[in-house]
């Protein structure tokens, strides 16, 4: 049974085509090389090297990590294994991973966490296509509570690859020749949401812009992807719509209630990995729901605890938090939400009941 699971599909796998799988993971690429431009711009070229390496790393940690299990699970050689990963999406996983982990933490501590995310996101549910928590946010979670300390800003702490990285990058060449901005600090700069929290925050054209600290900081390109992506149809439009009207409304009431202005729901829309995972993990068929009515359900409690959690919690991306909690629901929403099938008395039937009267 489990060998099965393992590469069968679910019954919510009709739901993913191909096509839009493709057009999801080059729109991931367009993210990740902003990502890349926005670090060089805000710190160094030293930081935009880094992000690079650990984009590449993640993309190879989660491959290699399928490619052996499958392997030594199905007792088969590497080409073999290559095939049965290719409905897996294991390089999607790397990307949305890696992207929502802070930019300083240490390559040994990325790699770790893309086997992690793999292994106790994916596989051990029985692959893809059996995934009750979206693997990538399995990864983000270990990495950023597992090791607080070593994960949690721009900063590059002190480890090997740290050493190598200011070694090769870190000169004038680099910093002054082909610099870019070097417009914060990475070692006291706050994320656009901490700066938020404190009472400080930045420009709103620089946070609408991504042009500030923090997890995904590319606000613009992240809605420009989500209307490519509707508008090629590769993602369902309805949680996602729902969830952000509900983030909006929720967090325009509560800065309402706490004296806050008009602009605080805009700088909690467009600061932090909400719009991120919004469009790129709501949107995922095999861990939300299907029936429209859950999707709604879904939505709209993800949207205000997402704000509850920022604002009340201490983990400021609330957002991770509640998608986490909605996918341990979604096979109940999907169970009780599902559309009623009516009974038809077959034609036959009704002629013969109304002859026999």
């Amino acid at each position: 049974m489990a060998a099965k699971l393992m590469i069968m599909p679910s019954g919510r796998s009709r739901y993913l085509k191909d096509n839009n799988m493709k057009i999801i993971f080059y729109s991931l690429i367009v993210v990740a090389v902003f990502m890349v431009i926005s670090n060089y711009y805000m710190f160094s070229f030293m930081h935009a090297m880094k992000q690079v390496l650990m984009i590449v790393l993640a993309l190879i940690a989660t491959r290699e990590t399928e490619i052996l299990y499958y392997s030594m699970y199905f007792d088969t050689d590497r080409g073999q294994a290559k095939e049965l990963i290719t409905k897996s999406y294991p390089l999607m996983t790397a990307l949305i991973y890696v992207l929502l982990i802070p930019i300083g933490t240490p390559l040994w501590l990325v790699v770790v966490g893309a086997v992690l995310a793999t292994f106790l996101g994916k596989l051990m549910f029985g692959g893809f296509h059996h995934m009750v928590f979206h693997s990538s946010l399995v990864g983000v979670l270990f990495v950023t509570l597992g090791w607080t300390g070593l994960a949690t800003s721009a900063d590059l702490i002190n480890s090997f690859d740290s050493f190598i990285l200011e070694l090769l990058f870190d000169n004038d060449f680099f910093n002054v020749t082909l610099g870019l901005g070097n417009v914060f600090d990475p070692g006291s700069s706050l994320s656009a949401l901490k700066a938020l929290t404190e009472g400080t925050p930045y420009n709103f054209i620089d946070v609408f812009l991504g042009l500030t600290p923090g997890i995904i900081g590319n606000g613009v390109v992240l809605v420009l992807v989500f209307a490519f992506l509707l508008f090629k149809k590769a993602i369902n439009w309805i949680l996602p719509s729902v969830l952000l009207v509900t983030f909006f409304i929720t967090a325009l009431v509560v800065g309402l209630i706490n004296g806050d202005d008009f602009m605080f729901p805009l700088y909690q829309l467009f600061s932090g990995s909400l719009l991120f995972v919004v469009i790129f993990i709501t949107t995922d068929p095999i861990t939300t729901p299907i029936p429209t009515s859950a999707k709604i359900v879904y939505g709209v409690i993800a949207g205000a605890l997402a704000v509850f959690i920022r604002i009340g919690g201490t983990y400021e991306e609330g957002i991770i938090f509640a998608v986490l909690f909605m996918s341990m629901l979604t096979p109940l929403l999907n169970v009780e939400m599902k559309p009623k099938v009516k009974d038809k008395i077959p034609k036959k039937a009704v002629n013969t009941e109304k002859a026999g009267a």
